[in-house]
């Protein structure tokens, strides 16, 4: 297999490779170790086959080092959010058989670890030496969190790119990728660069990007030009507005953070179209990065906005009210996924006091509701649910449904007899989970509900 060409060795399927022996396994996976451009390229699928047949992590402690070593150029990416678990578990090995103990990792400790550093939460690289950096610039990418961590490293003056009063041309281009994650403020410290001279970087930056994905940001930190005048507070109460800043870069570089924290209501009344709104939760990230938690009453008008919040954006909201919650689940605003929607219920539920009661209910509405635990969903009351409207809960899984259906059986006719009024069954049936035949005979009716939840 040391033959083959890196593109056909990263064909191979997991089928085929259960079917070879352990020993042409073992070659395989020492052919796929290449370097450079003939690099092997695999997918999730094929990286767990080979832990399957191989082994797991069952390395002396005298070899682990170089064990590790030789991960240190892996793309960890692969992982899916669903096996992720395995990345951490790399890490708490590998911290294991470094002798790490706390955040602050040697020189030594980040050539080791190599790629995985692009997994590290920001108290490691802040608090880590400054060659971290290097590792930072080869990943795929870095949250706000890893964001806001290189900034404060930066702008120490410990590292190799000096004091924030030296940097120049020379020191963005030196940082590789890391500069379209900071924030516009980490480009004040060029304010001594001359136009001309962001404009030659620009061009070069764009040429090493090869992708749109952040040209907008870099437009407007590096060439600092809103042309068509600054938004303020009187611009937003125009009628007009959003409409003169069709260009969505104008939009972006003559809109402030600390403006959308001053009008973040009268600006998601009227901004309305996604890139628009993605501009805006950047500013507002922008406005609180700063702190751990962003305002209730800011949360209670984000609108649209919300539905492009992550589930680090949602860790930092402040959701303690009845009404914010409301607010949230506006359907308006649009459907919500059940993670995040999970984590929006469960912020407001941690809050002491505060239950699945019937308003609650209301608000939420059947498809968010069953994006909670069928352990959060047996702790309705009867009279919440009965009180609440009809709730539709045809998205909930078997499981869920049974809570609902139990709880509402006791809520709706007392009793858990076998035999149940029409009238009873009438109101139960929303959540039997999904359309019963029509018949006249309550017998039938119970026939019909036992059948689809006992």
């Amino acid at each position: 297999v040391c033959s083959l060409s890196s593109t056909v060795l990263q064909g191979f399927t997991c089928t085929g490779v259960r079917t070879i022996q352990r020993v042409q396994v073992k070659r395989l996976i020492r052919a796929c170790r290449r370097r450079g451009r003939n690099r092997v390229r695999l997918v999730e699928t094929q990286v767990s086959v080979f832990e399957l047949l191989k082994l797991s992590y069952m390395v002396p402690q005298s070899s682990c080092r170089s064990y590790f070593e030789q991960l240190a150029d892996a793309d960890f990416s692969v992982f899916s959010s669903t096996l992720s678990y395995k990345r951490n578990d790399l890490f708490d090995n590998a911290r294991s058989c470094l002798g790490i103990t706390n955040t602050s990792l040697t020189a030594d400790d980040i050539s080791v670890l190599g790629n995985m550093c692009c997994y590290l939460d920001g108290s490691y690289i802040q608090n880590s030496d400054p060659s971290i950096l290097e590792k930072l610039k080869n990943c795929p990418e870095i949250t706000d969190a890893q964001a806001a961590a290189v900034e404060t490293l930066l702008s120490s003056g410990r590292t190799q790119y000096g004091a924030p009063s030296t940097w120049d041309e020379q020191t963005l281009r030196n940082l590789g990728m890391l500069p379209l994650y900071l924030k516009s403020t980490f480009y004040d410290n060029f304010d001594k660069v001359s136009p001309a001279t962001k404009r030659r970087f620009l061009r070069y930056f764009l040429r090493e990007l090869r992708s749109n994905k952040f040209n907008n940001l870099v437009f407007c930190v590096l060439d600092n030009e809103c042309t068509v005048g600054l938004i303020t507070q009187v611009t937003i109460s125009d009628e007009t507005f959003p409409f003169d800043y069709d260009d969505i870069n104008q939009f972006n570089c003559c809109l402030t953070a600390e403006t959308v924290k001053d009008n973040l209501n009268a600006i998601t009344e009227k901004v309305d179209e996604e890139e628009y709104l993605e501009i805006v939760l950047s500013k507002l990230r922008e406005a609180y990065a700063a702190s751990s938690t962003i305002p209730e009453d800011q949360i209670q008008v984000l609108g649209s906005v919300s539905r492009l919040a992550t589930a680090e954006d949602i860790n930092k909201w402040t959701i303690t009210q009845i009404d914010t919650l409301a607010a949230l689940m506006d359907s308006s605003n649009g459907e919500w996924d059940p993670s995040l929607a999970k984590a929006i219920i469960t912020k407001y539920l941690s809050t002491e006091g505060n239950t699945l009661g019937s308003t609650e209910l209301n608000f939420i509405g059947g498809p968010n509701l069953c994006s909670l635990d069928a352990d959060v969903l047996k702790n309705i009351s009867q009279q919440s649910l009965k009180e609440a409207d009809a709730l539709v809960v045809s998205n909930c899984t078997t499981e869920k449904k049974k809570e609902l259906f139990i709880i509402a059986r006791e809520a709706f006719s007392g009793n858990a007899r076998s035999t149940v009024s029409v009238p009873s069954y009438q109101l139960i049936q929303p959540y039997m989970g999904r359309k019963p035949h029509t018949h006249t005979h309550t017998h039938t009716h119970t026939h019909c509900m036992k059948k689809t939840f006992i």
